[in-house]
């Protein structure tokens, strides 16, 4: 009876919420602040609550009180806050390439009173200058042109290396939704010595499956299990020990 009473309440709940379109909503005690989005289909995942919600449980799980967070697409802001809910916003260190989220960003931080370093820049292997489409629905959003399928803009950004950001920062915990991107972390020249936990959204439809494969090759001759119980769909959770 209470699980059909939660159901029940779940869906009330989203039915008002598509109805009114409120721009910010309080989900487990998490407020994010849509914007412009909640006229947006995307609003949806938001209104149910589903939104980032593989990488939640992983964070919820597995992110301790001593990490250090690197997160690279910080999106909506949902994981960001709360890597901080949990830890403070001292080491949290988000990235996100989409201008255009900036005021969305700081307002969930604002609403939630945290404080993650925020850096509006891309992240990238080399660094230097790199092609970004801003899609109009944001969540596809890429270094990769898909302006074949969604309107938006094309630009030439700075962006920062990966690597450099795993020197001066000395993450233990790297959280990465960056639409096929993450292909990056296959390179065998990279050092991740610092990282102790990596959660990652794939994009096999975006870079294939064989590009994958070696990225999670690579990562495991690194040190780092696979930690297929702490997986969820196409989001993984490696760790090594210390």
């Amino acid at each position: 009876m209470a699980f059909k009473a939660a159901t029940i309440r779940n869906w009330t709940r989203y039915q008002f919420r598509k109805i009114f379109r409120p721009r910010t909503v309080n989900n487990s005690g998490l407020k994010i602040y849509l914007g412009d989005q909640a006229s947006s289909s995307y609003a949806r995942s938001i209104y149910r609550d589903t939104h980032e919600a593989e990488e939640r449980a992983i964070v919820e799980r597995n992110l301790e009180s001593n990490d250090t967070v690197l997160e690279c697409g910080a999106g909506m802001g949902v994981v960001t806050t709360l890597c901080c809910q949990q830890i403070g916003s001292d080491r949290v260190y988000a990235y996100e390439a989409n201008s255009k989220l900036e005021p969305v960003l700081r307002q969930t931080f604002a609403l939630n009173q945290v404080s993650p370093h925020l850096e509006m820049k891309m992240v990238s292997l080399d660094g230097g200058k790199q092609d970004f489409f801003a899609a109009d629905r944001f969540v596809v959003s890429s270094r990769y042109d898909n302006s074949d399928q969604y309107a938006g803009e094309q630009q030439k950004l700075d962006s920062v290396s990966i690597q450099k950001l795993i020197d001066d920062l000395e993450p233990s915990f790297l959280i990465m939704d960056i639409e096929g991107a993450e292909v990056d972390l296959a390179s065998e020249g990279l050092n991740l010595c610092s990282l102790k936990k990596l959660c990652i959204e794939m994009h096999p439809h975006i870079v294939g499956d064989e590009a994958i494969t070696r990225l999670i090759s690579n990562l495991i001759r690194q040190g780092f299990t696979l930690r297929l119980t702490e997986c969820r769909n196409d989001v993984l959770f490696f760790s090594r020990a210390a």
